[in-house]
């Protein structure tokens, strides 16, 4: 999805701790003077050895130091509802808790017709909190546009930088 979203070309495939370093790149959106910087960092794993903990201090830091936080969520994952919980586990765990989120659910093409939302963007209820959801096929394209607008409409509110 990073690499979709700004054009870029880094290293990306589907194993475990691919990349392990927070990767940064400047995307524009609507007009060429509306610009935010978005950072890749590495997924969130349930009980990560100890010893890799430390690996992941850059990444953490990154997203305790974020204005707005793109939860990207594997929506054809069967667990997915324990992966956010996870996620929201480790944010607490971080101070970061209170930062502003965007859902990102990704893989919209891997789900089967039954399970397509009606919407690509709605809002998803988390802890007692509605949070806006946007739907995407990163691999498709599907929803890219949608989460780009939603993007700018937050960047221009003063929510992102």
């Amino acid at each position: 999805m990073f690499n979709s979203l700004t054009k870029a070309r880094v290293y990306a495939a589907d194993q475990l701790f691919a990349t392990l370093d927070p990767t940064t790149r400047s995307i524009y959106l609507g007009d060429a003077t509306q610009s935010v910087s978005l950072s890749d960092t590495v997924g969130f794993i349930r009980d990560l050895p100890h010893g890799l903990i430390d690996a992941f201090e850059a990444t953490l830091q990154e997203a305790a130091h974020a204005q707005l936080l793109l939860h990207v969520i594997d929506a054809s994952h069967v667990n997915f509802t324990e992966q956010i919980q996870e996620v929201q586990r480790v944010l607490t765990e971080i101070g970061a808790q209170d930062l502003p989120q965007l859902l990102v659910f990704n893989k919209l093409d891997m789900l089967p017709e039954d399970r397509r939302p009606a919407l690509l963007w709605d809002h998803y209820e988390l802890d007692g909190q509605s949070l806006q959801r946007v739907f995407v096929s990163a691999q498709s394209g599907e929803g890219m546009e949608t989460l780009r607008s939603i993007l700018a409409k937050l960047s221009a509110a003063g929510l992102t930088h």
